[in-house]
């Protein structure tokens, strides 16, 4: 169980991670409003994940 919450918690950060790298390899414009959404985007996810996930 232990394991299971730890890729849990390491998911959610890396999806994030992935979309901002898609992001900037498409457009050089684009990017930067993706990257401002995705950060917002993730850490309101993120901290609701973490408080059910605790």
């Amino acid at each position: 169980r232990s394991v299971v919450r730890a890729q849990g918690r390491a998911g959610a950060p890396q999806a994030p991670l992935l979309r901002i790298t898609a992001g900037p390899a498409h457009s050089s414009d684009d990017p930067i409003d993706i990257d401002s959404e995705s950060e917002e985007f993730t850490g309101g996810e993120m901290e609701e994940e973490t408080e059910d996930m605790e």
